[in-house]
């Protein structure tokens, strides 16, 4: 698939989903707040719900309904559809504890991905990507993989890495697109992301290794 032909399915499916790209904004907003001034292991469950539903509508609506020729969705459908279902674990399991990093330095940069990840769509509007033809949070993969693997490096050590690593999957290979693949330069936010990601996981073992030593 050329590029033309995948920002046009892109614009299709954008028109076809409208509005769920605000909704699941707007429930993103609402609870980052809770996260920062109300955090609790209700609100631990609630965004594992969240990030299940946004994982399994990218699965399903996004690759398997409007995204079956996109070259992406042979790796991405069974990612999404696994790290839908290990969210969905988790919210029993109780694994990962999200919240905000003690480190300012580590706040900066988890708030500086969620940002990325929610505003999207303006990134790629300013790189010549133009509404409804542009990449948008919670209803495509890529922002939607910023924003997980952005609450999940701040939640470590308490995180259930097997999903953690599921979406370093997804967001490493985009390599390709600071490249210029597609012209989706927006996604060089998910590479770095998953860079980040993959380093703060290592630092993590590494630490744990030590018996809690840095």
């Amino acid at each position: 698939m050329d590029t033309a032909s995948w920002w046009n399915q892109v614009g299709v499916y954008n028109k076809a989903v409208f509005p769920m790209q605000i909704v699941f904004w707007v429930v993103a907003a609402v609870l980052i707040y809770f996260l920062v001034f109300k955090p609790s292991r209700t609100i631990d469950k609630v965004i594992n719900g969240y990030l299940s539903l946004l994982c399994a509508w990218n699965a399903l609506v996004f690759f398997l309904i409007y995204g079956r020729q996109l070259p992406g969705t042979v790796l991405g459908a069974p990612l999404f559809i696994l790290a839908a279902i290990l969210f969905a674990w988790d919210i029993k399991g109780g694994k990962t504890h999200f919240r905000i990093p003690e480190a300012t330095w580590q706040k900066l940069v988890t708030a500086g991905f969620i940002l990325c990840a929610l505003l999207y769509p303006f990134i790629g509007a300013a790189l010549g990507h133009v509404y409804p033809e542009t990449c948008t949070f919670g209803t495509m993969p890529c922002p939607t993989t910023v924003f997980a693997l952005a609450l999940l490096s701040a939640a470590l050590p308490e995180v259930d890495r097997k999903v953690y690593i599921v979406l370093l999957l997804w967001a490493l290979p985009a390599f390709g697109k600071c490249l210029g693949a597609m012209g989706l330069y927006e996604d060089c936010i998910l590479f770095w992301s998953g860079v980040y990601g993959a380093v703060v996981l290592i630092w993590d073992w590494r630490i744990s290794r030590k018996g809690g030593k840095p």
